[in-house]
């Protein structure tokens, strides 16, 4: 069973900004400068903050060139690094110990960081974070709209109650690391994140998704609203467990739940990262800076 980790909201932006520099002191020698925590802010809290949470074996760096465009908006921004991630070594081995609780934790600390930063809290992420985002929209009252981007509710194409087998045979399984792309291995972009993951990191994520899927069969989504973003093009997930989410949501409170498919991209799953191998951020980040900041007030 997963374990829901306490949740403790910043009463003021002062308490918020204490707690971005404890956040900040994690990123040590060992972190790559441009992975660490990133608070983009406007010196005092603004009608809007949001939180972007970055993919498995990525790091903040990913929204290098999107978290500007969202703070150029008078929105607060805080790209936390998450656990284990953003090393010096891309050959590192530190992620083979990550489970879902460390890494909702560190979102959870994110998400309640942000409600000292702005009035109301938006929260994106994409792949593994897609589910920590869909984790948010399901149990979290006090967020206005969270934006799951390419969601690995299940892996590759595999239909999600195989995929949900295949998760829970690789945590009983010895753990090893997988090349994300065996044809390129170290060439494997982008150059600062990891060209190569732990099995048993991959699977402590798809229990976030599991969660979700459970609770969303019983009860209604408890943030203001979401918005599920897929690519038709994916390759990495199976988009029809992310519609299977948005069916169960949508049955029980149609009125906060949206989607947006984007139709004319290229075989891509990470449409975020400006050094992906097939970057169109001129189509993707339009849409994502839309759905923010349409988010409605509360």
């Amino acid at each position: 069973m997963l374990v829901q980790p306490r949740s403790q909201p910043a009463r003021t932006y002062d308490e918020a900004l204490q707690r971005v520099r404890a956040m900040q002191a994690l990123d040590d020698g060992s972190i790559l400068p441009e992975a660490g925590t990133k608070l983009y802010d406007h010196g005092a809290r603004t009608p809007l903050a949001v939180v972007l949470l970055h993919g498995l074996t990525n790091h903040a760096g990913q929204y290098r060139e999107f978290a500007p465009q969202v703070h150029a908006q008078g929105v607060n921004v805080l790209v936390p690094r998450l656990p284990e991630q953003g090393d010096r070594n891309r050959m590192t081995t530190r992620l083979a110990a990550l489970t879902a609780e460390a890494l909702l934790r560190s979102a959870t600390e994110a998400v309640d960081i942000a409600q000292g930063l702005g009035d109301r809290v938006v929260v994106l992420g994409i792949s593994t974070s897609g589910l920590l985002c869909a984790y948010f929209a399901q149990f979290r009252s006090d967020v206005a709209r969270s934006i799951p981007v390419n969601p690995v509710f299940a892996l590759l194409h595999f239909p999600y109650v195989v995929s949900r087998v295949i998760g829970a045979l690789l945590l009983r399984l010895p753990n090893f690391f997988l090349w994300w792309d065996p044809r390129y291995k170290m060439k494997e972009l982008p150059a600062t994140g990891y060209p190569r993951f732990p099995t048993h990191a991959l699977a402590q994520t798809l229990r976030i998704g599991d969660a979700v899927i459970d609770s969303a069969k019983r009860e209604p989504i408890r943030a203001s609203s979401a918005v599920m973003v897929t690519n038709k093009r994916d390759p990495a997930v199976n988009n029809a467990a992310a519609r299977q989410v948005v069916r169960a949501w949508q049955r029980l409170t149609p009125q906060r739940v949206q989607t947006h498919e984007f139709t004319t991209l290229p075989v891509n799953h990470d449409i975020i990262d400006p050094q992906n191998s097939q970057p169109r951020t001129d189509l993707v980040y339009p849409v994502l800076l839309s759905l923010i900041l349409a988010t409605p007030a509360a």
